[in-house]
This record gives structure tokens, sequence and C-alpha cells, in this order.
């Protein structure tokens, strides 16, 4: 019980902290301001605040555990990188 605690403490850190960050470069870069990426944004979020919980169920079982670490930094890396992508398709008119 103490390691699913540990575990869901670290992915919500780490995925919190994520989600702050890209709501920051979000709203840097304008976007809030594109009503079409709205949606795609409200997706995006809502998914950082509830993999934690997923992702700490799904390491219960330790074959998967390197899997839910993996899909944890995968989820980070795509949470940041989304705004600088979303900002060059705003920026083409796409």
């Amino acid at each position: 019980m103490a390691g699913f605690i540990i575990r869901l403490i670290g992915y919500a850190l780490l995925l919190g902290l994520t989600s702050r960050v890209a709501q920051t470069l979000w709203t840097n870069y304008g976007l809030d301001a594109v009503g079409r990426l709205h949606h795609f944004h409200d997706v995006g979020m809502m998914g950082l605040l509830v993999a934690p919980v997923v992702l700490a169920l799904v390491s219960i079982l330790a074959p998967l555990r390197q899997l839910a670490v993996f899909a944890g930094f995968y989820l980070a890396g795509a949470a940041l990188t989304a705004p600088f992508v979303c900002a060059k398709m705003a920026a083409a008119g796409m």
C-alpha cells in the first residue's frame, strides 16, 4: 500500500508540474485565444490530471511498472512539446 501511495504522489508531481508548465507555455504563445484548440487543450489537461491514478494502478503489477514509468514520462514529454507544435500550426493557419 505504501508503494502505491509513493508512486501515486510521484506521478502526480511529475504530471502536475508538467501540466502547469504546459499551461504557462500555452498562454504565453497566445493559444488560449485560438478557438479551434480549446477542445484539444481541455482533453490534454484532463488527461494529465487523471493519468497519475491510472499509472499508479497499473504499476501495482510488477511487470507493468516499467511500462507505467515510461508512459508517465511519455505523457510529460508530449504535454511539454504540444504548445510548440500548436503554436506553429496556428501561425501557419492550419
